[in-house]
């Protein structure tokens, strides 16, 4: 074992001074040189990494890392296996020098020649049982808590950059999102609901921020004829947005939309039958196409039930517009489940 870790570590130093050569000599680093320079830079570092594991996993056969840690087994082992890779990623990010620009230049440049020659020199007096037997103990220690260290903060430094950018990400999104939260109030605010009603009808779904939901309410409602409004527009190609605000909101005088629900159900279900017709392949056409406008159909029908309208045929065109042919193989859409349900539930009734 010993003769196959010297000759590992003799392959480890010849890696070594090939990374010397390749992080401190001339190279052109940019364009297709720069990609071939990357990439043998990167398998470089793997050869070395890969080498020296054998030769670890060599001196701890050995009890060369006796020294490590109070107790034996399974607690030395982690200790040993943690302090290599922090070692090796010290190591791996300084002869890249990626991502480390924190750090002080003069570092950055002689750790990548200092780090590997440090583990090397630890490795072998640890791996020959005379050297170790014979030099101080500071000289094969020294060396590898160093490298350790030096991954530690490697490991620190990216972990504090990674939270950071964790942070200014989190600043930015919520700076975004109330921008385009104050962008939405004010363009509630400037709709005229007399002449533009529609448009408010996408801020009052239940799912919708509150703020933004009662303001719209609040709009629609200063309307006076706001519920004859809603009747007269289910019964045109706005039905989809009008079914968005009875889904999720209580009209004061029910009496007035039964039958016009009715009749936006059956242009839901044309508008559909429109929609699949213009689609030209999957991507257009997806399995979960059309639940929103199903789903806040069936909820609006369900808050007018009862109430002398039979809306089973409408539900049932509402279903056969999903099968509308294509040029194309289409996918199955979830929502024809939804309405199925539907329709066995109250066929049976």
């Amino acid at each position: 074992m010993n003769l196959i870790g010297n000759i590992l570590l003799g392959v480890t130093t010849l890696i070594y001074f090939g990374l010397l050569s390749l992080v401190y000599g001339s190279h052109n680093r940019s364009g297709d040189a720069g990609v071939g320079y990357a990439f043998t830079l990167v398998l470089s570092n793997v050869g070395f990494i890969v080498c020296l594991a054998i030769v670890t996993a060599i001196i701890g056969s050995k009890g060369g890392f006796s020294w490590v840690g109070t107790y034996g087994g399974l607690p030395r082992f982690v200790w040993v296996s943690a302090g290599f890779i922090l070692a090796m990623t010290g190591i791996f990010f300084f002869t890249v020098q990626e991502g480390l620009g924190a750090l002080a230049a003069i570092v950055r440049q002689i750790a990548p020649g200092l780090l590997p020659l440090l583990v090397i020199v630890g490795a072998a007096v640890l791996l020959n049982d005379g050297w170790r037997a014979t030099v101080p103990p500071l000289i094969f220690k020294l060396p590898i808590l160093v490298t350790v260290g030096a991954g530690a903060v490697v490991l620190l430094v990216l972990m504090g950059a990674k939270f950071t950018q964790s942070a200014e990400n989190a600043k930015a999104a919520s700076e975004a999102g109330s921008s385009r939260h104050q962008n939405d109030l004010a363009n509630i605010d400037s709709i005229d609901v007399m002449k533009e009603i529609v448009f408010l009808f996408v801020y009052t779904d239940a799912n919708q921020d509150p703020e933004l939901r009662e303001r719209a309410i609040a709009s629609i409602k200063s309307r006076p004829d706001w519920q004859e409004e809603l009747v007269r527009r289910i019964q045109t190609d706005w039905a989809p947005e009008v079914f968005t605000f009875l889904a999720s909101n209580e009209v004061d005088d029910k009496i007035l939309f039964p039958e016009a629900v009715k009749q936006g159900a059956l242009i839901q279900a044309r508008l559909i039958r429109e929609d699949i017709r213009k689609c030209r392949d999957g991507y257009d056409l997806y399995a979960g196409k059309f639940s929103w406008e199903v789903e806040r159909v069936l909820r609006s029908v369900d808050k007018f039930e009862g109430m002398g309208v039979d809306y089973r045929p409408a539900v049932q065109e509402l279903r056969a517009a999903l099968d509308e042919r294509t040029d194309f193989e289409k996918p199955k859409l979830a929502v024809k489940d939804m309405l199925d349900k539907w329709l066995k539930k109250h066929w049976s009734n």
